[in-house]
Parts: C-alpha cells; sequence; structure tokens
C-alpha cells in the first residue's frame, strides 16, 4: 500500500487541477471530486470500498456519522464501518464522539503525513542500503538507495534551513 502522504497529494492535485475530460454537465462539483478521488485510491490499490468512503469523507465539510457515509457511498452500514476501520487503522480517517454517536474526518493534515511518511521512507532507505552493502550484483540498485537518500537528505536540510 502506498504512504498515505503521496495518496493525499495526489488527491490534491486532481482536486485543484482541472480534468481534461469534460465532466457530464449533471455532475455535482462533490461528484466529480468523489468520482476522482475514489479512481485515485483505487489506482493506488486501495479496495473499492475503502476508496468509495475516503472519497466521501474528503468532499465532506463535515464530519458524517457511518449511516451517513454508507447511504452516500452506496455501502450497507456494516460495510461502512468494517472500511472506516480500515481506514482509521491506516491513519486516514478519524473518529470522533458526537451527541450519542460517532462521526468520522478525512484526515487531510497533510504538512504531519508528509513528515511521517519522510521518516518511514528514510528508515526504509537505510535498513536497505545497510542490507545491499558488499553485495556486487546489487550495486546498480545500491546506487539508487544511496541517490533517494540524498536526495531526502537535501529535502531535511531545506525544511531545517527554512524554519519549517
Amino acid at each position: 500500500m502506498p504512504p498515505k502522504v503521496f495518496i493525499l497529494i495526489m488527491i490534491y492535485i486532481i482536486i485543484m487541477v482541472h480534468s481534461r475530460t469534460q465532466p457530464d454537465k449533471n455532475e455535482k462539483n462533490a461528484d466529480q471530486v468523489i468520482r476522482r478521488v475514489k479512481a485515485l485510491m483505487m489506482n493506488w490499490g486501495f479496495a473499492e470500498g475503502c476508496s468509495a468512503i475516503y472519497a466521501v469523507l474528503i468532499a465532506s465539510h463535515e464530519p458524517l456519522s457511518a449511516e451517513e457515509i454508507g447511504k452516500r457511498a452506496d455501502y450497507a452500514y456494516s460495510s461502512a464501518i468494517n472500511y472506516l476501520n480500515t481506514l482509521m487503522r491506516i491513519g486516514l480517517v478519524e473518529r470522533v464522539r458526537s451527541i450519542k454517536k460517532n462521526v468520522y474526518t478525512a484526515n487531510v493534515n497533510i504538512v504531519e503525513l508528509i513528515r511521517t511518511e519522510h521518516g518511514k521512507v528514510m528508515a526504509y532507505l537505510k535498513q536497505l542500503d545497510e542490507a545491499l552493502e558488499g553485495e556486487k550484483d546489487l550495486e546498480p540498485l545500491s546506487e539508487k538507495v544511496e541517490y533517494a537518500i540524498a536526495y531526502l537528505r537535501r529535502i531535511e536540510s531545506a525544511v531545517d534551513k527554512g524554519g519549517g
């Protein structure tokens, strides 16, 4: 499954950049966003149900109950709950207790997700770099990993200099 940050960045791009295809004139903007986000999530390997549920939450201006989400995504309540639980486990959805019921929101704190994913990717790359050490047959891969680590370090340095 792809890192959350890349998903959120791609969602932002899809929402902000006008599609080259002409949308149905009867389709509301929210429906266009839902359709595009769902397609993006499925492209990244998420199941159709999780993609639909997340897309509904991204397009909502307010937290929604599982019943509301299920209706908007055209899923049964029990299916909506299962998909919401999956999305919460990976950090894309948050649950909050409201008056007598739980409501859900999409996690779109992009900066925090970028920081988290940056650290995870750097740790994975360092582990891979250590595993590749001394492996002559894998030198081309080792060079690419070292290049990626250097790239991420440049990003860290730029953020530190910029006060971010």
